[in-house]
Protein backbone atom coordinates (compact mmCIF):
# COMPACT_ATOMS: atom_id res chain seq x y z
CA UNK A 1 0.00 0.00 0.00
CA UNK A 2 2.87 2.32 0.79
CA UNK A 3 4.30 1.89 -2.72
CA UNK A 4 0.96 2.91 -4.26
CA UNK A 5 0.73 5.97 -2.03
CA UNK A 6 4.28 6.98 -2.98
CA UNK A 7 3.52 6.63 -6.68
CA UNK A 8 0.32 8.65 -6.33
CA UNK A 9 2.18 11.35 -4.43
CA UNK A 10 4.92 11.44 -7.09
CA UNK A 11 2.31 11.62 -9.84
CA UNK A 12 0.51 14.45 -8.04
CA UNK A 13 3.80 16.34 -7.69
CA UNK A 14 4.56 15.91 -11.40
CA UNK A 15 1.06 17.04 -12.30
CA UNK A 16 1.39 20.12 -10.09
CA UNK A 17 4.78 20.92 -11.65
CA UNK A 18 3.33 20.56 -15.17
CA UNK A 19 0.40 22.81 -14.29
CA UNK A 20 2.75 25.42 -12.84
CA UNK A 21 4.97 25.25 -15.94
CA UNK A 22 1.94 25.69 -18.19
CA UNK A 23 0.74 28.61 -16.09
CA UNK A 24 4.17 30.26 -16.33
CA UNK A 25 4.35 29.68 -20.09
CA UNK A 26 0.83 31.09 -20.58
CA UNK A 27 1.73 34.15 -18.53
CA UNK A 28 4.88 34.73 -20.62
CA UNK A 29 2.90 34.28 -23.84
CA UNK A 30 0.25 36.79 -22.72
CA UNK A 31 2.96 39.28 -21.76
CA UNK A 32 4.65 38.92 -25.16
CA UNK A 33 1.34 39.37 -26.98
CA UNK A 34 0.51 42.45 -24.91
CA UNK A 35 3.92 43.96 -25.63
CA UNK A 36 3.64 43.26 -29.36
CA UNK A 37 0.18 44.87 -29.44
CA UNK A 38 1.56 47.90 -27.60
CA UNK A 39 4.49 48.11 -30.04
CA UNK A 40 2.08 47.94 -33.00
CA UNK A 41 -0.11 50.67 -31.54
CA UNK A 42 2.95 52.86 -30.95
CA UNK A 43 4.13 52.31 -34.54
CA UNK A 44 0.70 53.20 -35.89
CA UNK A 45 0.60 56.42 -33.85
CA UNK A 46 4.09 57.40 -34.97
CA UNK A 47 3.30 56.69 -38.63
CA UNK A 48 0.09 58.67 -38.39
CA UNK A 49 1.88 61.59 -36.80
CA UNK A 50 4.58 61.56 -39.49
CA UNK A 51 1.97 61.49 -42.28
CA UNK A 52 -0.08 64.28 -40.71
CA UNK A 53 3.05 66.41 -40.26
CA UNK A 54 3.93 65.98 -43.93
CA UNK A 55 0.41 66.93 -44.99
CA UNK A 56 0.44 69.95 -42.67
CA UNK A 57 3.85 71.12 -43.92
CA UNK A 58 2.83 70.71 -47.56
CA UNK A 59 5.28 67.89 -48.33
CA UNK A 60 2.31 65.69 -49.19
CA UNK A 61 -0.67 66.94 -51.13
CA UNK A 62 -3.78 67.11 -48.95
CA UNK A 63 -6.02 65.96 -51.83
CA UNK A 64 -3.86 62.83 -52.28
CA UNK A 65 -4.07 62.22 -48.53
CA UNK A 66 -7.86 62.58 -48.53
CA UNK A 67 -8.13 60.25 -51.54
CA UNK A 68 -6.00 57.67 -49.72
CA UNK A 69 -8.13 57.95 -46.56
CA UNK A 70 -11.34 57.82 -48.59
CA UNK A 71 -10.24 54.50 -50.07
CA UNK A 72 -9.00 53.12 -46.75
CA UNK A 73 -11.87 53.98 -44.40
CA UNK A 74 -15.26 52.28 -44.37
CA UNK A 75 -16.67 52.81 -40.87
CA UNK A 76 -18.88 55.92 -40.62
CA UNK A 77 -17.20 57.09 -37.40
CA UNK A 78 -13.76 56.86 -39.01
CA UNK A 79 -14.93 58.65 -42.15
CA UNK A 80 -16.52 61.40 -40.06
CA UNK A 81 -13.23 61.93 -38.26
CA UNK A 82 -11.64 62.89 -41.58
CA UNK A 83 -14.78 64.70 -42.77
CA UNK A 84 -15.31 62.27 -45.65
CA UNK A 85 -18.67 61.62 -47.31
CA UNK A 86 -20.51 58.46 -46.34
CA UNK A 87 -19.31 55.50 -48.40
CA UNK A 88 -21.71 53.44 -50.51
CA UNK A 89 -20.53 50.02 -49.20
Amino acid sequence: MSLLKNRLAATDEKLAALKEARKTADKARRKTMKESRADRERKLRLIGEAVLQRVASGEWDEDDFRTMMDAALARPADRALFELEESDN
